[in-house]
């Protein structure tokens, strides 16, 4: 069973507004919560259910309708569905199991054959149609949602930045992609050979702080502030997740928080203070 806003379906199914009106009043609303224990792979996911329509409901209190969880990691190949007649799931994954890009997609489906069903919510271009919805059938779905599952999520957050270079780009000017797995931060291809020698030469003494300061902090104060504005649109991207995790781990608002305070505070705490590390800074405080 996967995903597909344009799956014609033999039978009336509740799903997102922007799929499909079959149950124009009714919804199925699912919000999870995935917990990575840390320094493991190992994840607790919590998903509540919440179904609005009638005779929906009575096909789960009469368990004819169950409520499915499928969750699925293609670097694993693991692949499995998780039930039950309660609106909520909970289950423990063990370390190992889960890696990288995880999806998880819920779904109500009934556990029997249903003769000559019919939905009193259902659209009224079906008037009195009956259907017969076989057992195993998804009579509701929700868009899936992904999470990344990865130690490396512990690792610096310079790990969520790469350096590109793009013929066009102004010297002396540089933008951020935000369109991939890691952001992109584009450069001319002058100046990208110099912040590549820049940043090998910083990993070797500790003018590697200028660097944090001139590019990697404007940088994540971008990111902050669009990931902030449009969550939604980057919440499948791994640099996503790091951050969102980053942020709370040093005590700041998760992404698209309103009260967020991202270039006075919060960009400034993730990456640890740079600008007390920069050398002529703290040299300056130790002459002193």
């Amino acid at each position: 069973m996967r995903f597909d806003p344009g799956k014609a379906w033999p039978h009336p199914v509740l799903r997102p507004p922007a799929c499909g009106d079959d149950y124009p009043h009714a919804e199925f609303q699912v919000e999870i919560e995935v917990e990575r224990s840390t320094g493991s792979t190992a994840v607790d996911i919590a998903a509540e259910f919440d179904l609005s329509d009638r005779d929906l409901l009575a096909l789960v209190d009469g368990e004819a309708a169950v409520y499915v969880l499928l969750i699925r990691a293609s670097k694993t190949h693991y692949r499995e569905l998780f039930s039950s007649y309660d609106r909520r799931i909970e289950k423990a994954i063990d370390h190992g199991k889960l890696s990288g890009r995880v999806e998880v997609t819920p779904f109500l489906v009934c556990t029997r054959r249903l003769p000559q069903f019919r939905a009193a919510g259902w659209h009224r271009d079906f008037g009195d149609r009956t259907f017969d919805v076989a057992a195993g059938s998804v009579l509701a779905e929700d868009e899936p949602k992904v999470y990344w599952v990865d130690t490396a999520d512990e690792a610096p957050l310079g790990s969520i930045f790469t350096l590109h270079q793009q013929p066009g780009v102004t010297d002396g000017l540089w933008r951020c992609d935000l369109s991939q797995d890691r952001v992109a931060i584009v450069l001319s291809p002058s100046d990208y050979r110099r912040a590549l020698a820049a940043r090998d030469r910083a990993y070797r003494t500790d003018e590697g702080q200028y660097l944090m300061n001139g590019l990697y902090l404007p940088a994540l104060i971008q990111v902050l502030c669009a990931a902030d504005r449009d969550h939604e649109a980057y919440a499948d991207y791994r640099w996503f997740h790091t951050l969102d995790q980053r942020l709370e781990a040093v005590g700041c608002e998760r992404i698209g928080s309103e009260r967020a305070e991202r270039a006075a505070v919060d960009a400034q705490k993730v990456l640890e203070s740079p600008f007390a590390k920069m050398p002529m800074i703290a040299m300056a405080e130790y002459e002193a």
